[in-house]
């Protein structure tokens, strides 16, 4: 069967581009992107089309344009973080790979730290939170909740803002991902019970045990979302859409 064609608009094209411009360093913030004649010639399309492109990354947070001076690269806060993952995920093939990949990095990581840092009160939340999930394991909707609060209280317990800062929209744009993966009673078991090795790891003290329940804990649900997609995400298709 041939591969499904991308039907993705210029204006959607050329902020592509201009994102992967900005994200890959070439401009910082504060500096001018080309001008518009220039980005015309650069990407074979009309003026309208790139003031368009424009205007889309203005209103995603990533630029501001000034009169006079063209487009500015802004300072990305945590909303503009997750606009424009948002944005990849509807238009690049594999950025859930690639998200999955930065989620693995950064709850490794946290869990470890969660591990050195979490107080009474920290734990306590945690395995209030793991209890829901006990309690809603045959209710999909209510279940994915209490994950999403229990990653989240472990980020919290880190006491690491930026951290905080970066898991949080890459969570929620993997929400969909968890949905699926969540409706399925043999894949929320699993994930029930290696919340509960995360978290006794972490209530131990643990700060290489957590971290390596965490990313056995990761590398599963990965091999999960894999298997529930049936490699959709990697062919083009938006991942998003089937939650």
């Amino acid at each position: 069967m041939p591969a499904r064609i991308r039907r993705v608009k210029l204006r959607d094209q050329v902020a592509e581009r201009l994102l992967e411009m900005i994200s890959s360093g070439d401009y910082e913030v504060g500096d001018r992107l080309p001008p518009e004649r220039v980005l015309v010639e650069q990407m074979g399309v009309s003026r309208t089309v790139v003031r368009e492109a424009l205007n889309l990354l203005e209103n995603r947070g990533l630029v501001q344009v000034e009169h006079g001076r063209g487009a500015v690269v802004s300072a990305n806060g945590a909303r503009a973080v997750h606009e424009n993952l948002g944005f990849l995920l509807r238009t690049q093939p594999g950025t859930l790979w690639e998200l999955m990949e930065m989620r693995k990095a950064l709850e490794v990581e946290v869990a470890g730290l969660a591990a050195e840092r979490a107080s009474e009160e920290d734990i306590a939340a945690m395995r209030a939170a793991l209890e829901r999930m006990r309690e809603k394991i045959h209710a999909p909707e209510g279940y994915v909740d209490a994950d999403v609060e229990f990653h989240d209280l472990l980020a919290r317990s880190a006491h690491n803002r930026v951290f905080l800062m970066m898991i949080e929209p890459v969570a929620h744009l993997l929400l969909a991902s968890r949905r699926m993966t969540g409706a399925q009673a043999d894949n929320a078991r699993r994930a029930l019970r290696a919340h509960e090795a995360i978290l006794e790891r972490v209530e131990a003290g643990d700060a290489e045990g957590a971290r390596r329940e965490m990313r056995e804990h990761m590398m599963t649900t990965e091999r999960d979302i894999k298997a529930t997609l049936g490699g959709k995400g990697e062919t083009g298709e938006r991942p998003e859409a089937a939650g």
